[in-house]
């Protein structure tokens, strides 16, 4: 049940009933683009926040079949620079740290033996340099802040699509070697690619058996060698990223469990599955909604997780499709933290317009890069790269509706109207419903538990704060357009910290009933009581309560918020000490027949709080009957009803 206030017999429906779990907050930064080159992504982003990727000079591009020219980009202090990579068509950057070292290459498949090989590119100490002639035929994958890289010798044949099959890895130390390739213990081969390198010298990758028959998830730590557990119930699987947590000698990892057959480049039966290892058991991430795989990309000392989810089922670049692949509808990025995936898109505190495909990296301060689609003012739709980085900690607003939730929800706040806020952080201690103390010389507590609700210099009344959600009272408001509103916590403390301001719209009423229970369809059992102070609505309608339907002749009152102006000159947020009856034009309907009424207006000894006493007509048949109350030509949600009997 949602949070209730008691005003004497009266139960005050106003708080939601349920509320997802808010995650992190993002806030989004589109990087640019190049000259004449619109199309950008980002691929890789070092700990102090400097980003590579590529602009190319039309979207939904795909890297491995189209080959088209796209330039490499270095974004460090609000500036994205042209590398101008020299010699190759389609270079991609796949690594950059503290020093600005861009490591990468070009991947290209021979249209008649179907061989694929790459080329690698090396940019340091702020020029390009020759390329190592161990690394030659080598694709460089992750890079540290030691110059460290891996990678593999991809030596993918005609029939093979994979880059994780018949390749081999290697670790590099820039500028001058020496060169190691790797090996898995226990395989009876090596290892087929390293996919990502951290500053302790833990590596991940993927190990292949003899043969060539199996993909599994592959771990060096410490000197050791580690083929961790396949994520039942998949027979492949690889590590795409490491991290050295603060708290364990085992680094954080993660990667995916796979089923696919590499002999094909699309495989329809394919399946791909997100997974964390911790303590190295594998732990499956699950899906997005809406989404039938998600492969994981990066993974920081925190152990916050990034990846992508996909409506398709892979096909044979499995996780590097964050890399070679345009953004589409098709892909949706995410971040896993506190134990749930989030769609990333819906974590942006600044997103509209944004739709994020891909989270390629995230750093230990938790900035994310990846691509995305953005929708411009002109209807375009735009591929861009972009950073994020964690909206400050302090209250974060999220929405603002009507306190009885109808369906659909009020959006527009009204002179004293009761309304409710969501958001995150928006108090800073345990919930504080509205007690008899906390009503000072007939007045609501405009600080309650430290929160506090700003309109300007002007603070409202509150009933209700949460970390997630407030319930206010409007004050004094114009008659049309909008007011600022921000949320404060520590409000009357030297400390005090703020929400971003937002723009409410207002209008001069916002009619509402309250409700017993607020369902997603809007059919809602409008609070009214008997005369006795008797719940009125069908039997059972809530554990524990009795409730009984009206019959023809009853007379009821049903309670409701936003119904405007009255006969009262009491300021908004003042506890209503006699009946004030509503000034504007009203009218009230049961099961579509007109009701005679005999009060409409505030109800005394409360603030905010509207009711209507009414007569139950004769000629309405037993059931739920829809009662709606139009004010100045506004009326509340058409599916409310009162249960009535014969």
């Amino acid at each position: 049940m949602a949070p209730r206030t008691l005003f004497g017999s009266v139960i005050l429906l106003l708080a939601a009933g349920s509320l997802a779990a808010q995650g992190p907050r993002f806030i989004i930064q589109d990087l640019g683009v190049l000259p004449n080159l619109p199309a950008c992504s980002a691929t890789a982003l070092s700990q102090s926040g400097d980003v590579v990727g590529y602009c190319t000079g039309s979207a939904n591009q795909n890297l491995l079949t189209a080959n088209p020219v796209t330039h490499v980009f270095l974004y460090s202090k609000g500036v994205m620079t042209d590398l101008n990579v020299r010699g190759l068509t389609t270079p991609v950057p796949t690594g950059v740290n503290n020093s600005d070292t861009v490591v990468g290459g070009q991947v290209s498949t021979n249209s008649s033996s179907g061989i694929t090989t790459a080329t690698p590119f090396l940019y340091e100490n702020g020029a390009f340099q020759p390329v190592p002639e161990q690394l030659l035929d080598a694709m460089p994958l992750a890079l540290n802040d030691s110059s460290q890289l891996v990678g593999a010798f991809l030596a993918a044949g005609a029939g093979i699509s994979s880059f994780f099959l018949d390749s081999s890895a290697y670790l590099y130390r820039l500028p001058s070697g020496p060169l190691t390739k790797l090996t898995a213990i226990g395989l009876g081969e090596g290892v087929s690619a390293a996919l990502s390198i951290d500053d302790a010298l833990d590596i991940g990758g993927s190990g292949v058996g003899t043969g060539s028959t199996n993909v599994s998830p592959y771990l060096e730590s410490g000197g050791g060698t580690t083929i961790l557990r396949l994520l039942s119930p998949y027979p492949q699987g690889l590590i795409t990223s490491v991290a050295q947590g603060d708290l364990s000698f085992f680094p954080n990892s993660v990667g995916l469990g796979f089923s696919l057959d590499f002999t094909v480049q699309q495989d329809p039966s394919a399946a791909a599955h997100a997974v964390n290892y911790t303590s190295s058991q594998p732990v499956d991430l699950g899906v997005l909604p809406g989404t039938l795989t998600s492969m994981a990309t990066s993974i920081n000392k925190s152990g916050t997780v990034v990846g992508f989810a996909s409506t398709q089922p892979p096909d044979f670049i499995l996780h590097l499709a964050a890399l070679f692949y345009a953004p589409s509808g098709k892909y949706q990025a995410f971040i896993y933290s506190g134990g749930q995936m989030y769609n990333l898109t819906s974590q942006l505190v600044n997103g509209a317009g944004w739709q994020l495909s891909f989270a390629n990296q995230i750093n230990d301060a938790g900035q994310i890069v990846g691509s995305g689609l953005y929708t411009a003012s002109d209807g375009s739709v735009l591929q861009h790269a972009f950073l994020l980085t964690p909206a400050p900690v302090g209250p974060s607003i999220t929405g603002i509706v009507g306190a009885a939730f109808s369906t659909p929800a009020v959006t527009s706040i009204s002179p004293n109207g009761i309304f409710t806020i969501f958001g995150s952080q928006l108090a800073t201690g345990a919930p504080a419903p509205l007690t008899a103390a906390d009503i000072v010389d007939n007045q609501l507590p405009t600080d309650l538990g430290g929160t506090c609700v700003e309109s300007g210099s002007t603070k409202w009344g509150l009933f209700y704060v949460s970390s997630g959600q407030i319930n206010a009272l409007a004050g004094l408001l114009p008659s049309s357009g909008t007011v600022p509103l921000a949320v404060v916590t520590n409000c009357d403390s030297a400390n005090p910290t703020a929400s971003s301001v937002i723009n409410v719209s207002v209008a001069p009423v916002a009619p509402e009933f309250l409700y017993f229970l607020e369902n997603t369809n809007g059919q809602n059992p409008v609070a009214a009581i008997e005369p006795n102070g008797a719940y009125v609505g069908p039997p059972g309608l809530i554990a524990g309560a009795t409730f009984t339907p009206a019959k023809a002749g009853d007379v009821l009152t049903a309670f409701g918020v936003g119904w405007g102006s009255t006969t009262s000159s009491a300021t908004p947020g003042t506890i209503a000490t006699a009946a004030a009856t509503l000034a504007d034009n009203y009218s009230l309907t049961l099961g579509g027949r007109p009701v005679d009424v005999a009060y409409a207006g505030l109800t005394p000894g409360f603030a905010g709080l509207y009711q209507i006493d009414f007569t139950v007509p004769l000629g309405l048949t037993a059931g739920n009957q829809p009662l709606v109350l139009t004010v100045d030509g506004v009326p509340t949600e058409a599916l409310a009803y009162i249960a009535l009997t014969n």
